[in-house]
């Protein structure tokens, strides 16, 4: 792992808007939602509703899967992040508030709203494995590393 690479993952996430995160419910069974999210010094936050499928997913087991990319229609202009890690909810507190700030600041129109999200959780995603994908360099180019091992 280079800082240049994380530095490129952090761009590419800083730069988008919307990831996908990936859950396993208590069946076995895995489920996707698309939301919208803020990176917070190296980790992801978003704002849900504790009943929704991934919050009580989240809940029940601490972990997911994560992935963001940019929008193209040319394979070679394709690149992404895929990561893994542990997921937790923000209480209440300085940190919930430094979670609003930064999310509030990439999404400026969650004003428009702030009675709903105050009313929901805010989560936060701490990765331990990141996949770094940039068909720019070459087709099917990735750089891959564990953060800590995980056990």
């Amino acid at each position: 792992m280079t800082f240049e690479t994380i530095k490129k993952a952090r761009a590419l996430l800083s730069a988008q808007s919307t990831m996908t995160l990936a859950t396993v419910n208590a069946r076995g069974r895995t489920e996707s939602a698309p939301l919208f999210f803020a990176e917070d010094d190296g980790t992801l936050i978003w704002v849900s509703g504790q009943r929704s499928r991934h919050s009580r997913n989240i809940a029940a087991a601490g972990r997911a899967s994560v992935s963001a990319h940019n929008t193209v229609w040319s394979w070679n202009e394709i690149a992404g992040v895929q990561m893994e890690g542990e997921v937790s909810l923000i209480p209440l507190g300085p940190a919930r508030e430094r979670a609003w700030e930064v999310y509030k600041a990439k999404f400026p129109s969650a004003l428009e709203f702030e009675d709903e999200v105050m009313r929901s959780e805010f989560y936060r995603f701490v990765p331990k494995w990141i996949r770094l994908i940039d068909n720019n360099v070459a087709f099917g180019h990735k750089e891959e590393f564990a953060l800590i091992a995980d056990g």
